[in-house]
């Protein structure tokens, strides 16, 4: 169990096929359930701990290594359909019908393989400072920040209040241990096309989307401006989308503001359920 990964009580639970997940479960108390997955659970935890006010919360750690049965069509590892259906198996094993997902940057990567091959159990998507990627990027600044060794100088340009957020969000850099050591995932945790086959059926499923799904992204996060033209053509072209640009935030929002973030996935999920 990787209880590092996890600031609080860990859990674990082990799926039919013998993988170990490591969760945590706030809440308890709600009955309506948000599912969250991420490589750790340190700095989102007050965005949890904020909802789980309303809701019962189960926060996934989404696993890189162990057995993986999911491969790109070049026979490599496909890690976003991997951690999508790990944490699919996790729901269905723990006997949760329904459930409203919540993700943040690459946990937002289960979320968009459940909306796809098991719509069904979702009742809203908060698909939070990442969209699938069908355009060419602009750049490629933030993530060859972290692939060059530059943690740290990364987690500084995503953070708005460094001087109160950097020292912890490299604590849980750290509970995660040496980046380097899977490459090809990390390369993967921005990549949520990879849930699909080929880019065209990207566009044809966002443009057809069902389930109703909330995109959040601030003006000065990195990696929204590396991504730019993506992630506007992603907010014009998801069928019935709530689009959310918050001006002047970052991409590690939850340590600047971590109510905001809250605040947004809670009106989201409520207007979901409203028929205008």
């Amino acid at each position: 169990m990787e209880a590092n990964k996890i600031k609080g009580e860990a859990k674990s639970l082990v799926l039919d096929n013998g993988v170990e997940l490591t969760y945590c479960e706030l809440g308890k108390e709600n009955k309506e359930i948000i599912v969250s997955g991420a490589f750790y659970f340190h700095t989102f935890m007050p965005v949890l701990e904020e909802l789980a006010k309303k809701y019962h919360i189960f926060g996934i750690v989404m696993r890189m290594d162990g057995e993986i049965t999911e491969r790109t069509a070049e026979g490599g590892n496909n890690w976003p359909r991997q951690w999508g259906k790990d944490i699919y198996e996790f729901t269905q094993k723990m006997g949760i019908e329904k459930f409203n997902y919540v993700g943040k940057c690459h946990g937002t990567l289960p979320g968009w393989y459940i909306a796809r091959n098991h719509p069904e159990v979702l009742m809203s998507f908060g698909s939070f400072f990442l969209a699938p990627h069908v355009l060419e990027a602009n750049d490629n600044y933030w993530m060859s920040l972290l692939m060059s060794g530059k943690a740290e100088e990364a987690m500084k340009v995503a953070l708005r209040k460094p001087e109160t957020g950097l020292k912890k969000k490299m604590e849980e850099v750290a509970a995660l241990g040496d980046m380097a050591s899977n490459p090809e995932a990390v390369l993967q945790a921005e990549r949520a096309h990879l849930i699909w086959d080929n880019t065209e059926e990207v566009k044809e499923y966002l443009a057809n989307m069902t389930i109703p799904v909330c995109y959040l992204f601030g003006t000065e996060d990195p990696l929204f401006n590396d991504w730019k033209d993506n992630n506007i053509w992603a907010m014009l072209h998801t069928k019935g989308a709530r689009s959310v640009i918050l001006s002047g935030e970052r991409h590690l929002m939850e340590l600047d503001t971590p109510e905001r973030v809250a605040q947004e996935a809670l009106i989201f999920i409520e207007e979901s359920k409203k028929i205008y």
